[in-house]
């Protein structure tokens, strides 16, 4: 089934993906700086960088979606994102253009992809040129903090 887009969309690209985040839980976008290390915390935690006074868990993407890891060069950033009451940073390889798929279908992901890898995504959108897969933002930040905490639970015993 597809349905019309519902919005617009920041795009990203890890790896040779492109993805869309939801531009209304992109809070901002910053140039890659170094993470604090956090022990114990899962390969896909960068770690924590501290952001006009806050702390920010900061979630390698190319780690979460396939094992990689996003090398930190000139085009590289971290999404800043909304989840409840924390901000994430998503670290990509590079940010491009605000996509705009109010007028575009969101279609869903073809059945031959695999339910642990097309877990990560809500749909596709073809574009002029490529497709760009629309990133489920509360699944994978949901992983991520699930697997910290689960490290903070394995410290404290």
């Amino acid at each position: 089934m597809t349905r019309r887009g519902q919005g617009m969309f920041v795009s990203c690209r890890v790896g040779q993906l492109l993805l869309g985040i939801e531009i209304d839980r992109v809070q901002e976008i910053n140039r890659l700086v170094d993470a604090t290390f956090v022990p114990r915390a899962a390969p896909e935690v960068r770690g924590v960088i501290n952001l006009r006074g806050s702390l920010v868990t900061v979630l390698d993407l190319a780690r979460i979606l396939d094992g990689g890891q996003t090398v930190g060069g000139e085009a590289a950033r971290n999404v800043i994102i909304d989840f409840g009451e924390e901000r994430i940073g998503l670290v990509v390889g590079a940010v491009g253009d605000v996509v705009d798929c109010r007028d575009r279908r969101i279609e869903p992901l073809p059945a031959h992809v695999e339910r642990q890898h097309g877990r990560w995504f809500r749909g596709l959108v073809q574009l002029e040129t490529e497709l760009m897969l629309i990133l489920d933002v509360d699944t994978v930040v949901a992983v991520g903090d699930e697997r910290l905490a689960q490290a903070g639970r394995s410290e404290a015993r």
